[in-house]
């Protein structure tokens, strides 16, 4: 009877060890989703900084050199840092002064925090450059869905996906909403 007692207490010790490991290894996931959390919500909010300064140099940096980019137009679907590069060109060539103002940011963090996903709704206003003949025109576009993939190479966050789309009134496919 002792022998079957000792036994039960000693599974009872295994498995209270065996919860507490993985206790540990909860919070320690936990803990390396907050601290990442912050990281990347930097991260999304400075990932435009190229367009305001006008920088293919740090754009370079924020891309992945895999990176793929879908933009608003059926042609903005680019992969690669050397397909993605002519349109960043382009873009910097012809805004002035951007402004971007978020919303409803949501962040998913990779079990390993070196990869994060979001989506956030922005209004985007610019200047068009100036010419010779305009001082450039005022564009202001609102509602914009805006989503990512990032991953962290070498400790440095870079975009891998990016989305921008603006909605259609009406479904594209009919359906009812389930209940």
């Amino acid at each position: 009877m002792k022998k079957i007692l000792d036994f039960f207490l000693l599974l009872l010790l295994i498995s209270t060890g065996c919860n507490e490991v993985e206790n540990l290894k909860s919070n320690k996931k936990k803990n390396i989703i907050k601290m990442v959390d912050q990281e990347v919500k930097d991260f999304i909010t400075d990932q435009y900084d190229f367009l305001s300064v006008g920088s293919i140099d740090i754009a370079e940096k924020v891309f992945s050199k895999d990176a793929i980019l879908i933009g608003t137009d059926k042609e903005e679907y680019l992969i690669g840092w050397e397909e993605i590069k002519p349109a960043i060109l382009g873009q910097i060539e012809a805004i002035e002064n951007p402004k971007f103002v978020t919303r409803n940011l949501k962040v998913v963090i990779g079990d390993n925090g070196q990869m994060a996903s979001y989506s956030q709704i922005l209004d985007f206003s610019y200047r068009t450059t100036a010419t010779e003949s305009s001082s450039g025109v005022k564009y202001e576009i609102k509602n914009i869905r805006n989503s990512g993939v990032l991953k962290k190479k070498y400790g440095v966050w870079k975009i891998i996906q990016i989305h921008w789309s603006s909605g259609k009134k009406g479904q594209v496919v009919k359906y009812k909403i389930a209940n």
